[in-house]
């Protein structure tokens, strides 16, 4: 027994030698393989005559100082769009001080991009729980930071670039951060993303955060998958986009300049005291403008040319009423584009990112509005209610969401009369919606139900609630001195009721105050109340 097991131990050890041999040779085969598909993986979608996009940081013109108005941060980005790989190469160097009246051991910078890193915390407008394929995550990596001309240790992680300093940050002191960083462009039809050839380019970059000089923290909280999370401090931007021949972009601020490099477009954009920067691109945008009170209004479209002169129309017509209401317009232009968006539309400073147009009128009218006109005048209004006058979107979003709302309604009402669709009455007082207080409250507190109910139709019924209590002319100068006190700043509800007891009184800011905050304030009462 003992021999034959030999015999066979032999055999079976010989089998596994030509096993293992064939096995390596394999493998070794496979690599080889693998090299050449990952190669030609690589360059699909690349045509032969394909060359490298340029970095930024290779053009050579990122040197000069950058200087300070009125102690705003400066940032100029500089950005090569590379188009087979669905990437954006920036180059971002942003000059700040410390306008805080304490040191800082730390710099912040928001990376919004990475809340495009999977479905749960993607901020679709409305519910999105599906799974994403590859293509449709998006990403922003940061490759190196320098701060003060010196190369230092940073961490990404939650939506968040932080870097501690080695020396602290005095308040009157300035400083310079320079990032390195790639944009993975994901595949979308949200607020950033591309679909077929057309790309809307929004919270893309590293943005600057806001200290919280009571907790002695930046703010770091992410993107929430609901609403808006937006919060920055108004800034100066010069941004330069290198794109492909033949695309057309529209941006925040001005377009300073347009060249040809390395057959290439490369486009030079301005803008002044804007708390973001943001952009869309394509190859087949048009566009039709027109000028109302000093402002040339643009609206962008993709081939729907009465949809976007109808749009065209109600912004100017919104541009000029709230300028009456509330403030000036302080830019010298204002945007509307149409972009492949789902679910909505959303504001950014001085321009409006719509969803696809359709076939409509090129007026409107009274009796044939549709969502898109209201849309329209909406994100209009979110130019006096978050551009202008900024605030804290994810810790206080009635202040942007529900004064644009009720603005919206001002509007219509104001146009077509009170029995209007979109008009106070109808949109507010009509419409009875379960609830469960407060209204007041951060933008994690609620689901997407509950936010677009409480915030965008319950809080608007305490401001038409001041409006029954002060009238009309008290009202006015509500907003007009909220305006002119928050202008390029940052509000709060606290500030808001301050204007409130400044023009009407305590009695009246505490009733406001228990309206938007505690659970015994009843809008139902309300409503049944200013029916009457």
């Amino acid at each position: 027994m003992k021999n034959k097991k030999k015999v066979i131990s032999g055999l079976i050890i010989g089998f596994l030698l030509v096993v293992t041999v064939g096995i390596f040779i394999a493998k070794e085969i496979y690599a080889e393989n693998k090299k050449d598909y990952i190669a030609s993986n690589d360059n699909i979608g690349k045509s032969n005559n394909y060359k490298e996009v340029p970095h930024p940081k290779e053009w050579g013109e990122n040197q000069e100082q950058l200087n300070l108005r009125d102690n705003r941060t400066a940032y100029k980005i500089q950005v090569s769009l590379d188009e087979n790989n669905k990437k954006i190469l920036g180059y971002e160097r942003v000059k700040f001080r410390n306008n805080y009246n304490t040191s800082l051991k730390d710099v912040v910078f928001h990376l919004y991009p990475d809340s495009y890193n999977s479905a749960e915390t993607r901020p679709s407008i409305g519910e999105s729980t599906r799974v994403l394929s590859k293509s449709e995550i998006g990403d922003i990596k940061i490759n190196s930071v320098t701060y003060n001309g010196q190369k230092v240790k940073y961490t990404e992680d939650n939506q968040v670039l932080k870097f501690n300093l080695d020396k602290d940050l005095r308040p009157g002191e300035e400083a310079e951060a320079v990032i390195d960083f790639t944009l993975q462009i994901p595949e979308s039809r949200d607020r950033l993303g591309y679909y077929e050839n057309k790309y809307s380019i929004t919270n893309w970059y590293p943005i600057l955060s806001i200290y919280d000089e009571e907790q002695g923290l930046w703010d770091e909280n992410p993107f929430h998958p609901v609403g808006e999370s937006n919060y920055s401090d108004c800034s100066d931007y010069q941004v330069e986009i290198l794109v492909p021949k033949g695309m057309v972009v529209a941006t925040t601020g001005v377009e300073k300049n347009k060249e040809s490099r390395n057959g290439m477009d490369k486009f030079t954009f301005q803008a002044e005291n804007v708390r973001d920067f943001v952009f869309f691109m394509s190859e087949n945008y048009k566009v039709i403008s027109k000028e109302v009170n000093g402002v040339k209004v643009n609206s962008y479209h993709l081939g729907y040319e009465n949809a976007a002169r109808r749009m065209l129309d109600l912004a100017c017509k919104s541009l000029e009423f709230f300028s009456k209401t509330y403030g000036e317009y302080p830019y010298s232009e204002y945007d509307v584009v149409e972009t492949p968006l789902e679910g909505g539309a959303m504001e950014y400073p001085t321009i409006t990112q719509m969803g696809f147009y359709s076939t409509m009128d090129a007026t409107p009218s009274a009796d044939n509005l549709s969502f898109e006109d209201e849309a329209v005048v909406h994100e209009t209004a979110h130019q006096w209610f978050y551009s202008i006058i900024g605030n804290n979107e994810f810790k206080e979003p009635i202040l942007d969401e529900s004064f644009t709302s009720y603005a919206t309604a001002l509007f219509f009402e104001n146009l077509y009369g009170e029995d209007n669709q979109y008009g106070i009455k109808r949109t507010f007082l009509n419409n009875n919606y379960p609830y469960k207080p407060p209204i007041y409250r951060s933008t994690d507190q609620y689901s997407w139900r509950e936010f677009s109910i409480i915030v965008y139709y319950i809080g608007p019924v305490v401001l038409e609630d001041l409006r029954s209590k002060v009238g009309d002319e008290m009202f006015d100068d509500i907003f007009k001195t909220y305006y002119n006190r928050y202008r390029y700043k940052n509000a709060t509800l606290e500030g808001f009721l301050g204007v409130v007891k400044e023009k009407a009184g305590s009695e009246i800011s505490e009733y406001i105050r228990n309206a938007f905050t505690s659970n015994d304030y009843s809008a139902s009462e309300a409503i049944s109340r200013l029916k009457d």
